[in-house]
């Protein structure tokens, strides 16, 4: 009776995992526009679930700033603000330079940096075909393969949720220089590859800014 129970348990916190991920991933690509209301009765319908691990995923989704709850409205999607863009860099600035110096020293100790060396392949083949979605997706895939190959694991759990929001402001601000946002992509990945911490950590620092300098300009015209 106690082994159904946990089975019974860890079943809930699948479904409610899996229907927060599939909320998760329309909002960032946009797919659940701001302001728009999630109904639990729809995405249990559309997911062939109750509304139980519906109602459970919401609280992770508003923990991290993806929903908020409103009265007499529910759960709606937020907008991202230009405060938020700000924020968001001020922390990528920080913790991506922390990110790309340690994945470099993995690399002299001896950890395969394949993985990130084929999401760059796939970026270049998004940017040679001009797949502006795709594009968003993989680079934010690629800076997440660089935090996975520093193998921190509380640096892991602390961008979690920036990696997020990175892609979400991925999809709204794609109208940017993709070559260019490339080629620094290229002389980040070859120098943390060659175990060149220092020059890693700072072209990792001038690649942010450079997003934020380009970003910035882009939402201040689309986002409150």
């Amino acid at each position: 009776m106690a082994q159904e129970s946990t089975d019974t348990a860890r079943a809930g916190r699948s479904l409610a995992s899996g229907v927060y991920e599939w909320l998760r991933e329309r909002i960032i690509d946009g797919t659940l526009a701001p302001g728009e209301r999630i109904r639990e009765r729809e995405v249990a319908e559309d997911l062939r679930v109750s509304r139980i691990p519906v109602r459970e995923a919401l609280p992770q989704l508003e923990s991290e700033g993806y929903i908020v709850t409103l009265p007499r409205r529910g759960a709606v999607v937020t907008h991202m603000t230009v405060r938020d863009v700000t924020e968001l860099f001020d922390v990528r600035s920080s913790l991506e330079v922390l990110a790309a110096r340690l994945a470099s020293e993995a690399c002299t100790a001896g950890s395969s940096p394949a993985a990130l060396e084929a999401t760059l392949e796939e970026a270049a083949r998004a940017v040679a075909a001009k797949d502006a979605a795709h594009i968003a997706d993989v680079n934010a895939r690629l800076h997440e393969e660089i935090l996975a190959l520093s193998g921190n694991r509380l640096l892991d759990k602390l961008m979690a949720p920036v990696s997020g929001h990175v892609r979400r402001l991925f999809h709204i601000a794609s109208d940017r220089d993709q070559d260019v946002l490339h080629a620094e992509h290229v002389a980040l990945v070859q120098a943390i590859v060659a175990g060149h911490a220092d020059l890693a950590a700072a072209l990792a620092f001038a690649h942010v800014e450079h997003s934020r300098n380009e970003c910035l300009p882009i939402v201040e015209g689309l986002l409150p």
